[in-house]
């Protein structure tokens, strides 16, 4: 008789009767039909050892009947499952070798309900496993999805865009925002696809994405139109190349599609996205006003503004160059200037021309005089710089801090004539106290000191 048809019977094994109605330890299911013409096969249906389980938490005899009925209890589960699964035709028998396996395993289960449980050393799991033949590790690796074929929504009802629109090679994230512009509610999930465009192909070839997609489902509606997501580029699959990426994502059920897409630049690219910049560096533009410095090093550009706090930073990107290796510098918080200052000492004085500017002033006309009575000449720099007074400080405006390296010599009884820029347009110029500070020192001697002129805005 097959072992599974011993199994078949009506009455559930006992621990009196184990020895006609327990699995052996392996056992391989065949199952033939000969009206559909194929076999079915459960490659192996272990049960483990009962003894090893048993042992593992050291029972006492008192709990033998207990444990060997929920272990019998579990096998007559099992042997129901498997009576499913066995359905025996007229044409099937067991062959001889089959037989004396049968025979072979049924004394094996003897020791199952033995005396010698409670006696059997407890074995870790952690070493079950590594000796258990059948443990499988499952290794998730980056895969292609292909191009969403629905319909292109257009970008002025549903908009892809990427954080930046260029990123260095060395890129290996990219963030989405997805926006709705449209009454009509769009739905997907974080499903997305990644493409490169291949120059010499002259088309779109899918990269590898995200083998484990996140069961979310986005539903961009009127008042919740917008989503945000982060695509990791596996570089360890196909390293970035130079050239042009997309993403896509399915919306409505693979009805609707759209994309976002950007650039990763190498040194060459950087360098070409420089010159780009400084052809928008024209004047027209805020930004192009805020800009007075660049520079670049390897794939990286540096970017001196008058005012680089997040706000103007953000504006940049917008109007001239949104690249995500700009760097900007750390970013200027407001400081008072605490130095000491004079207005007239030593027969030497400082005054604009004007004591009193309308609100979006540009820049103050400011006369320094020297009438010293040692008839010694000042001498100082282009550069100065403008404060306005918040409380009983100075508050230094944002300014362009780097100027050229000239040397002036104002003789005795002579008036030098300067402007001092404001720059309202990167500073919160609103009525107030203001201040224009400059250093000045006596030729021939160490000594220095800030001459300061005072004026209002209304």
């Amino acid at each position: 008789m097959h072992p599974l048809a011993q199994l078949g019977q009506d009455e559930p094994p006992s621990c009196a009767r184990h020895d006609n109605t327990l699995l052996p330890k392996k056992t391989v299911l065949s199952v033939e039909n000969t009206f559909m013409g194929y076999v079915l096969r459960v490659n192996v249906l272990q049960i483990y050892n009962i003894k090893k389980r048993l042992s593992r938490g050291g029972r006492s005899e008192t709990g033998k009947s207990q444990a060997c009925s929920s272990e019998q209890d579990m096998l007559v589960r099992r042997t129901s499952l498997a009576r499913s699964l066995y359905k025996p035709s007229c044409h099937s028998a067991t062959s001889k070798k089959e037989q004396e396996y049968e025979a072979d395993s049924v004394p094996q289960q003897e020791e199952l309900c033995s005396d010698s449980i409670s006696e059997t050393a407890p074995v870790p799991l952690e070493k079950e496993q590594e000796e258990s033949p059948n443990t499988i590790s499952l290794i998730l690796r980056p895969v292609p999805r292909d191009i969403p074929m629905g319909e292109a929504v257009s970008p002025a009802l549903l908009s892809m865009k990427t954080e930046y629109d260029y990123y260095p090679l060395s890129t290996t994230e990219v963030k989405i925002t997805v926006t709705s512009y449209s009454q009509q509610e769009y739905t997907c999930g974080n499903d997305y696809s990644l493409a490169y465009y291949n120059d010499n192909m002259q088309q779109w070839e899918t990269l590898s994405a995200d083998p484990v997609i996140e069961d979310v489902l986005w539903i961009l509606q009127p008042e919740y139109p917008s989503g945000e997501q982060t695509i990791k580029l596996y570089t360890s699959e196909v390293p970035n190349r130079a050239g042009k990426y997309r993403i896509y994502k399915a919306f409505n059920r693979n009805t609707k599609t759209a994309y976002a897409e950007f650039e990763l630049v190498n040194e060459a690219g950087a360098k070409r996205l420089r010159r780009q910049m400084d052809a928008a560096w024209n004047g027209e533009t805020i930004s192009s006003q805020n800009i007075y410095g660049s520079s670049i090093r390897g794939d990286s550009i540096f970017v001196d503004l008058i005012n680089n706090s997040i706000h103007f930073q953000k504006l940049f990107r917008k109007e001239m160059l949104n690249y995500s290796a700009i760097n900007y510098g750390a970013v200027r918080t407001p400081s008072p200037f605490t130095q000491k200052a004079y207005a007239d000492t030593l027969q030497i004085s400082m005054k604009t021309e004007k004591p009193v500017y309308p609100v979006g002033t540009e820049s103050v006309n400011v006369i320094l005089a020297n009438r010293s009575l040692s008839q010694q000449n000042l001498y100082f720099g282009e550069y100065c710089f403008v404060a306005r007074k918040q409380g009983e400080q100075w508050i230094l405006l944002n300014d362009i801090n780097t100027v050229n390296a000239v040397g002036i010599l104002l003789k005795p009884d002579g008036d030098y004539r300067f402007k001092a820029r404001l720059y309202p347009l990167f500073n919160e110029n609103t009525s107030g106290q203001y201040r224009v500070y400059k250093e000045v020192e006596l030729d021939g001697t160490n000594k220095k000191w800030y001459m300061v002129a005072e004026f209002k805005i209304e």
